[in-house]
């Protein structure tokens, strides 16, 4: 019995990743900060999986395996929320940053928005392979951190404000084909 719920754990656990990931960037804008926060949370989460429970529903029945995800995500972003807590807390006296009250209502509405967020970034997906390759591969190094608007300027033979421009153009390209395919799929 204990092996099932470590295996049960385990598997949320590795396709809940990515959603936690995503919480925790939500709610500290430095990838580096939300990397080692991310590390700090799966640390916890295996420390203390014996905690996770699935809950059942009121008839005492088991619950769907996407209700057990939402609660595990739910779970987990908990954890997450409260290591950017005590980050946030250890920064304050170095520096000026975001009142707890708004990380709490930052982290709220990111759990409550996760089903548009994740449609919109699989939307993305799909619209980013749509798009011109010089585009494409623009976007790729400058969102990936693999070059800066000035190297990437310096390597196309443009000023920056051109690229600034180019990528304003590519952002709303996006944003008006994401939201195409959600209307399209009717889930906006």
């Amino acid at each position: 019995m204990e092996r099932q719920r470590h295996d049960r754990f385990a598997g949320l656990f590795v396709r809940n990743q990515n959603r936690v990931y995503r919480y925790l960037l939500t709610l500290v804008p430095n990838r580096s900060d939300a990397e080692e926060l991310f590390q700090q949370t799966n640390l916890t989460l295996w420390e203390t999986w014996e905690r996770f429970e699935p809950q059942v529903t009121e008839a005492g029945e088991t619950i769907s395996a996407q209700a057990a995800e939402d609660q595990f995500v739910r779970w987990a972003c908990g954890i997450a929320h409260n290591h950017v807590r005590n980050f946030v807390r250890k920064k304050q006296t170095h520096q000026l940053l975001v009142d707890e009250s708004v990380l709490e209502h930052l982290g709220e509405w990111r759990l409550a928005n996760e089903d548009l967020l994740e449609n919109r970034r699989e939307a993305l997906s799909g619209c980013l392979e749509k798009l011109p390759t010089a585009w494409r591969t623009l976007v790729e190094r400058i969102y990936a951190g693999a070059d800066t608007v000035q190297g990437a300027a310096a390597a196309s033979q443009q000023t920056p404000n051109a690229v600034y421009k180019t990528l304003n153009r590519i952002r709303a390209a996006l944003y008006d084909c994401i939201n195409q395919r959600l209307t399209a799929e009717g889930t906006i």
